[in-house]
């Protein structure tokens, strides 16, 4: 796993291989500039003052950040993580799935 520092957030990319890095961030799509540890905000209610409406998905999320659903051939694993202290986790999919995780919710959606 690598380090990808985005606006005071470490993201976790998810790879053993350190050529595989770049592909892992694109793939998973850009991490959105949204999210920042500055904010007072969750890290939900930060993506969604930003992106306005997000739409909700059904699904479940592991503790490793596996995303299983009935709607997708396959579990999703995650290519990028965060964790922020009090504000919860959030997990990037391929394909534009994101998925915040804190005590009180999961709430599983997708970014264009």
């Amino acid at each position: 796993m690598f380090i990808h520092h985005v606006n005071g957030i470490d993201w976790l990319v998810i790879t053993a291989f350190e050529e595989l890095k770049p592909i892992f961030i694109e793939d998973a799509g850009a991490i959105p500039s949204c999210f920042s540890i500055n904010s007072e905000l969750s890290l939900i209610d930060q993506a969604k003052r930003t992106y306005g409406y997000l739409p909700s998905f059904s699904g479940v999320v592991t503790d490793t950040g596996t995303f299983q659903s009935p709607d997708n051939e396959e579990d999703l694993n995650p290519q990028l993580a965060c964790i922020v202290e009090g504000r919860g986790r959030v997990f990037i999919y391929h394909g534009g799935f994101v998925a915040f995780v804190d005590d009180e919710q999961t709430f599983i959606t997708r970014m264009d």
